[in-house]
């Protein structure tokens, strides 16, 4: 089955004011420490090389619990909307692809389409982890193959993790589930969608593909009420997928990785995406990082990777991108495609 004609718009970002170094987050968990001091050095040592590892720096933190999702979703997508020229009465799918919510009915899509003003529009969540905004990608695609009468989507997204992540930890025992929440950041993005090219540049679709592994759905989880936790030893384990499905997705669409222009990933730390880079046996230099700049920003991390690179190279036409994003379930969503001036 042929792929549809889609175009995908460069992104838009939207991050908070606040920035949390890490010095500053290793403060938050010394006011929040009741436990002996010899410990706490213990835990200090940890986070420390852990964020080392990472290349974690600078996390942007929302520090106002009113703030709302949508509202964050909706500047991105207003802001996305006017850097390409596009009214938000031409928009006939609107996809929130966030973990992030305020309530589970109805859709924050719903929302976020009412804040910019649309009155007549198809609009849902998706939710699959940090794959979310890449998922809602693909299903966007997938709504312009099966409907004639759709020419431009919306997707969007905003990660605000308010009272989910613990800074209160007490014993080493307990890094081992909460250490990866302190390398999260929080973020909005957006991309539009459509069948005819965006005048200020964008990435022509040409192939989208989706892996699950869902037996390590267990390994990471935000629970409904209460705080993010990750088994990410484990988690980082699952690494070795990674590359595999990337090739698969080569494979599909003719390329080497050696003719690959430019990869965007999901960061969840420097070290991890220089292994993919480092397994595929593709150049290092052709990846984006930004986790230092951002930290791990969910379903946001491809966009703002996306927003990185255009920010730090000029893009060629014809210029090849492979786009992926990996996500506890396990879940990977891959797209390519080449440059479109």
């Amino acid at each position: 089955m042929a792929f549809p004609t889609c175009f995908l718009s460069k992104p838009e970002v939207l991050l908070p004011g606040q920035k949390i170094d890490n010095e500053g987050l290793l403060e938050r968990l010394r006011s929040n420490y009741r436990g002996a001091e010899k410990d706490l050095r213990l835990i200090e040592g940890v986070v420390a090389r852990t964020f080392r590892q990472c290349g974690s720096k600078v996390r942007h933190i929302e520090p106002d619990p009113s703030v709302r999702v949508a509202d964050y979703a909706s500047r991105a997508a207003q802001a996305c909307l006017d850097a390409n020229g596009v009214s938000a009465h031409e928009i006939d799918l609107l996809i929130n692809g966030g973990i992030a919510r305020e309530y589970f009915e109805p859709a924050t899509a719903m929302e976020i389409a009412a804040n910019l003003g649309i009155e007549k529009v198809h609009a849902f969540d998706v939710t699959s982890a940090c794959a979310g905004q890449m998922e809602a990608i693909q299903i966007a695609c997938s709504y312009f193959h099966m409907h004639d009468h759709m020419d431009t989507a919306l997707v969007c997204s905003a990660e605000l993790t308010r009272e989910f992540l613990c800074y209160e930890i007490q014993s080493v025992e307990e890094l081992e589930s909460k250490l990866a929440g302190l390398t999260i950041g929080n973020a909005a993005s957006a991309w539009l969608l459509r069948r005819r090219p965006f005048h200020s540049g964008c990435i022509r679709l040409i192939a989208m593909r989706n892996l699950s592994l869902p037996q390590h759905w267990h390994l990471c989880q935000a629970p409904i009420d209460g705080t993010f936790s990750s088994n990410a030893g484990e988690l980082f384990k699952l690494n070795i997928h990674v590359a595999p499905e990337l090739e698969r997705m080569l494979e599909q669409v003719g390329w080497s990785a050696e003719g690959v222009d430019h990869f965007v990933f999901h960061q969840p730390s420097e070290r991890m995406v220089r292994a993919v880079l480092q397994d595929l046996g593709a150049d290092p230099q052709k990846a984006v990082y930004c986790h230092h700049l951002y930290g791990n920003t969910s379903s946001t991390t491809v966009s703002l990777a996306m927003h990185q690179l255009l920010h730090e190279r000029q893009v060629a036409a014809g210029e090849k991108f492979i786009l992926s994003t990996a996500a506890s379930g396990f879940t990977m969503v891959t797209a390519a495609g080449e440059w479109s001036a």
